[in-house]
């Protein structure tokens, strides 16, 4: 590792593309970390591999030692993919010093060893918690320490917020906003759908269809009470045409983004088997393109469950899997915008 008490080289993470947030020095990092997964972690190791800017936020359970192999392989391949960066890591709890012996000291070896075999410079330290005025102590040097600065008044939460990135208090708090509904609610709605299908809600035209969805979407931001159930039977009928899907994509660009996101999280909870596959896939794709990679596991895990060996799922699991930067994910968004100019020319049937 690099002598800790040098002047650290500072890490800008971007919400999107205009606004870099600087990180000079390692308490602002870890105070930057809730920002960066959504939710704050406890007892979990949380990997920064930095470029230009941060590439690459991953964040494991602390692991036993049958767990360390698989923890540090990812770490090395995802530092792979970004030549010249560097990896600043932090241990977020799981135990207390002995001394100048920090928790899990054997682990942070292994990975230093493990990047060293691909020359990629390592910073790691250590945290008792993401806290103001927790303090943080250096691997390297552990007289190297300082205190964590508030997270939640620290300029990347202020932008977070302004982006509308959530931030939860855990993991646990933000696998719940994708809970499903109650079985019996689900089982209502799915036979609201059948009705629909069997009345010929499926016989609109894809621009039509597409209209519809893009009328909730744009309502999203400002309404207050939740969709009925005819309002989400009717928009699971509509992103049952994969092509509607298809084009829905394109949201995850333009000024309804944000609401957007927000629709898809309420169908991918409250829409039945299997129709709410779609809206979590696209939820996991609008989620992926803002570097929000946690999110988008867990909505690509409701959207398996949903519809096991659906390919646009796969699709994103893969990419997701294999660290895919974003950037490349954004030519999905290119073409559906490219097909919703095409589509809203249309006249409706």
């Amino acid at each position: 590792m690099s002598d800790p008490t040098s002047e650290p080289t500072p890490s800008t993470f971007r919400l999107d593309q205009v606004t870099p947030v600087t990180l000079n020095q390692p308490g602002d990092l870890i105070a930057a970390v809730p920002h960066l997964l959504c939710y704050y972690p406890t007892d979990a190791l949380v990997v920064n591999v930095v470029g230009g800017t941060i590439e690459v936020t991953l964040c494991f359970t602390l692991p036993t030692d049958a767990l360390s192999r698989s923890l540090i392989d990812q770490t090395v391949a995802a530092a792979a993919r970004h030549p010249g960066a560097v990896v600043r890591g932090i241990v977020v709890g799981g135990g207390e010093p002995v001394e100048d012996l920090l928790p899990h000291a054997i682990l942070v070896t292994r990975i230093q060893d493990a990047l060293a075999e691909h020359d990629v410079p390592l910073h790691m330290f250590w945290t008792e918690a993401i806290t103001a005025g927790a303090r943080w102590r250096s691997y390297e040097n552990p007289s190297y320490t300082g205190t964590v600065p508030d997270p939640k008044t620290s300029m990347l939460a202020v932008t977070s917020t302004v982006q509308g990135r959530r931030t939860f208090d855990s993991r646990e708090d933000l696998a719940a906003v994708l809970r499903p509904d109650p079985q019996e609610t689900l089982a209502r709605r799915a036979a609201l759908v059948d009705q629909l299908v069997d009345r010929g809600g499926r016989s609109r035209s894809v621009g039509e269809s597409y209209r519809l969805v893009m009328q909730y979407v744009k309502r999203t931001g400002e309404r207050a009470q939740a969709l009925s159930d005819s309002d989400i039977a009717a928009l699971a009928v509509a992103l049952s045409d994969k092509r509607v899907r298809d084009a829905c994509i394109a949201t995850a660009a333009g000024e309804h983004a944000q609401a957007a996101e927000r629709l898809w999280t309420e169908l991918a909870r409250q829409c039945p088997t299997p129709e709410c596959a779609e809206p979590a896939a696209l939820l996991a794709t609008s989620a992926y393109l803002r570097g929000d990679g946690v999110l988008a596991a867990l909505a690509l895990d409701r959207a398996e469950a949903a519809w096991p060996g659906h390919h646009f799922v796969g699709l994103l699991r893969a990419a997701l899997d294999s660290r895919m930067p974003p950037s490349t994910l954004r030519l999905l968004v290119d073409d559906a915008v490219a097909e919703v100019e095409r589509m809203e020319l249309e006249e409706p049937e």
